[in-house]
């Protein structure tokens, strides 16, 4: 069973305990999971409704790919629990010889890329969906505008959240192409901030 399969209440308790996953990709995709949920709420609110009848288009199309980022962060929070198996396997070489400190040096690299990959795919899906659910306020159920004022609020939480992922790992990684992609991402998440 995924961890988006669990109750809630199992899903916090998981959390909470001292298990290495979930962790903070994995929440950070939940969040963008609620949030992109929260956005969709208000689009089937307003779908159909004479009054934002000039923006049906809009909202068609806002649902069609809300939909698909929803199922993607669901699908985010179980490969963030994956990738951090290569983390595991690290933590589990030996590091006494200079030979075995060297080994798990490269080792460590690469899992630190392996679980900089799905915090970085979470950042640019937050990111997509944010610049949807922001063309909605104002086209949609004005009785439920706060929802989409929340949902903008959440998946910028979700980026930024995700960014420590990449942090994290980044400090770690030696590939000097891959911390280029680590450095657009960067930007990227600059620019969340400061919006």
């Amino acid at each position: 069973m995924g961890y988006s399969e669990l109750k809630i209440e199992d899903f916090l308790n998981k959390t909470a305990s001292t298990d290495s996953m979930p962790g903070g990709g994995t929440v950070s995709a939940l969040i963008g999971a609620n949030a992109v949920a929260l956005a969709l709420k208000v689009c089937n609110l307003s779908l159909g409704k004479e009054k934002y009848r000039e923006n049906e288009n809009l909202i068609k199309e806002s649902i069609k790919v809300l939909e698909e980022k929803k199922k993607k962060f669901l699908d985010f929070m179980d490969e963030d629990a994956e990738s951090f198996k290569a983390m595991e396997e690290v933590y589990r070489l030996p590091k006494v010889t200079d030979e075995e400190k060297k080994k798990r040096k490269v080792a460590l690299a690469n899992a630190c890329k392996i679980c900089s990959k799905v915090p970085m795919d979470i950042i640019n899906d937050a990111i997509v969906s944010r610049e949807i659910v922001s063309k909605l306020v104002g086209k949609t159920n004005v009785s439920a505008a706060s929802d989409l004022i929340i949902a903008e609020t959440l998946l910028k939480t979700t980026t930024i959240c995700a960014w420590e992922n990449v942090e994290i790992n980044r400090k770690f990684i030696d590939d000097e192409e891959y911390l280029k992609v680590i450095d657009d991402v960067k930007r990227k998440v600059d620019g969340v901030r400061h919006n």
